[in-house]
């Protein structure tokens, strides 16, 4: 039960005007506190921060583009906090999944020096691939390449295809 703060007060100020209109500045000025300090908070945590995204770019070296949304923005944030200085398959897939919301797969090529990164969530190109392939050159070293793997059906396929057989049907897989 929320008590107000005339409820503290002795019953002898309660009928004065100059208190109750005290008591009402003092309510209204502790929710308009309240109000910034629960805005102030959600900047804590860079999924819910809006106008603070800019302190968590410079803590953690992030330039943003012109044409970052809020999204690709703490996308890139997100990259930088799960990248560690050695990069792994494991590594590797943290990342490409703060970008593509899904599951990655991601196979080694030592021999070759290629990683492969296979997504496995919705089909075709993810929509914030660019931002994606930029992360991946920051933490990739210069001598390895990197290879999208896109995973489609043929439209002659689909066809005639009922819902059950279009989700247990096998793919095929693009590189690019």
């Amino acid at each position: 039960m929320e008590r107000k703060l005339t409820d503290l007060l002795p019953e002898r100020y309660l009928n004065s005007p100059e208190v109750g209109a005290a008591a009402g500045i003092l309510w209204v000025l502790g929710e308009v506190f309240r109000a910034r300090a629960l805005e102030w908070l959600t900047q804590l945590t860079i999924d819910t921060a809006t106008w603070g995204i800019v302190y968590w770019e410079r803590e953690y070296g992030v330039t943003p583009q012109a044409t970052d949304t809020l999204d690709d923005r703490r996308s890139r944030v997100k990259a930088k906090l799960r990248a560690p200085q050695t990069v792994t398959a494991a590594m590797l897939e943290n990342l490409t999944d703060s970008y593509i919301n899904g599951q990655s797969i991601v196979t080694e090529l030592p021999r070759q020096h290629k990683v492969k990164i296979q997504f496995n969530g919705e089909y075709g190109v993810p929509s914030n691939l660019a931002s994606l392939t930029a992360a991946l050159l920051e933490v990739l070293p210069s001598h390895v390449v990197y290879e999208y793997l896109y995973r489609y059906l043929l439209v002659r396929e689909v066809h005639g295809m009922t819902i059950n057989e279009l989700q247990s049907h096998t793919l095929h897989d693009f590189a690019f």
